[in-house]
């Protein structure tokens, strides 16, 4: 990355809830390490909200006691900035609601990723590749590979028909 070679600081992205839950998922490891990838990534950011969803994911789905839960959303705040969701960001997130037609807490979610000046929001539940205010896009971190996935295969099925 050119700008991390002149010091520049690393561009800031978003975390979505959803992608943290596969960070300590057992049956993905592919979405696992992605996940946890971006998670220790530098300039990595999430919110309070996305840890209280993220707690009670874990608490309530997985049935991941409260003391071990308190040390994975430990660790994840240690690793990402924390944003705080204050009054302003409810407030804006009311407006995307109205302008994009998310659900409020999805919105609160990227209104947190706007204060926090991201440039993307990792998501897999939000429609990857849409352009918020001009300034934040929203991509699933997953897609790619699936994608290459896919190519690979139609790549190897077209080799079968023709070989």
């Amino acid at each position: 990355m050119p700008g991390a070679e002149r010091g520049d600081p690393a561009p800031r992205f978003f975390l979505d809830t959803n992608i943290l839950v596969y960070s300590f998922s057992g049956q993905d490891a592919a979405k696992r390490e992605t996940s946890r990838a971006l998670a220790c990534g530098a300039g990595a950011c999430v919110s309070t909200q996305v840890l209280s969803e993220l707690a009670h994911v874990l608490t309530r789905k997985f049935k991941v006691s409260a003391e071990e839960v308190r040390v994975r959303v430990s660790s994840i705040a240690s690793s990402c900035e924390v944003i705080t969701v204050t009054a302003a960001i409810v407030l804006d997130a009311l407006r995307i609601v109205q302008r994009y037609g998310y659900g409020f807490f999805d919105s609160q979610i990227i209104a947190a990723a706007l204060a926090a000046d991201a440039s993307r929001l990792y998501s897999e539940d939000l429609h990857d590749g849409q352009k918020i205010d001009g300034a934040l896009t929203i991509r699933s971190p997953f897609r790619q590979a699936l994608e290459q996935t896919g190519a690979a295969y139609r790549a190897r099925r077209a080799r079968q028909r023709h070989g």
